[in-house]
């Protein structure tokens, strides 16, 4: 009985030593182990505070130019509300359409440009469509092929009124062609309905040709 007893309190310290040294183990592995950090962030280089525009050091480059030229149409003391359509909608089609440099398929462009209260189904249709597909970049290891826009070329802007909630806005429609780097078969031809609501141009509808 006596030896039996015994046994049994080896047996238990040896399970409890083991337990400990498996626990120290384990411990030491997650200490040495780093966590891999997403190294892929971006950062605001410029803003039109009024309006609440930004720039960051992602956009490609016609992307800044035509940010610095909708920067002085609006500090105008008399804003030209046609000028800024058209850079508006230059604007939203190259960073909606730029696919390349967004970290994943939830960093979805242009929702600056939409109107706040649309924002949240127009971000939903495009992660069921266009944003599907985008795999993940946030440490830079992507190698999947996406587009990027070369230029926008506004074709025909015209006044247009809009209707919401049953009131009637004056705002713009325009036309537009979408030049990309590399055909990838997106979307080339489509129309922008913008509205007008104080100061400040908003995209309410995007109709593709």
């Amino acid at each position: 009985m006596k030896n039996k007893n015994k046994k049994i309190i080896i047996i238990s310290i040896t399970l409890i030593l083991i337990i400990i040294i498996s626990i120290m183990v384990g411990c030491s592995f997650l200490k040495e182990t780093k966590v891999e950090e997403p190294t892929n962030k971006v950062e605001v280089v410029d803003k039109i505070e009024a309006f609440g525009y930004q720039l960051e050091d992602r956009d490609t480059e016609i992307y800044k130019a035509t940010f610095l030229e909708l920067k002085n149409v609006l500090a105008s003391s008399e804003v030209n509300d046609e000028e800024y359509a058209r850079l508006l909608s230059k604007l939203f089609l190259i960073d909606l359409y730029t696919l390349d440099n967004k970290i994943s398929k939830y960093d979805v462009g242009a929702l600056d440009f939409i109107y706040e209260t649309e924002q949240e189904k127009f971000k939903n249709k495009l992660l069921d469509t266009m944003y599907k597909l985008v795999l993940d970049n946030s440490n830079h290891k992507r190698e999947q092929e996406l587009p990027i826009v070369k230029d926008v070329l506004i074709n025909k802007v015209e006044n247009t009124e809009y209707k919401k909630n049953n009131v009637s806005f004056k705002g713009y429609k325009v036309w537009a062609d979408i030049q990309y780097e590399k055909d990838l078969g997106y979307d080339k031809k489509v129309v922008l309905t913008i509205l007008k609501e104080e100061n400040k141009l908003f995209v309410v509808n995007l109709s593709v040709l």
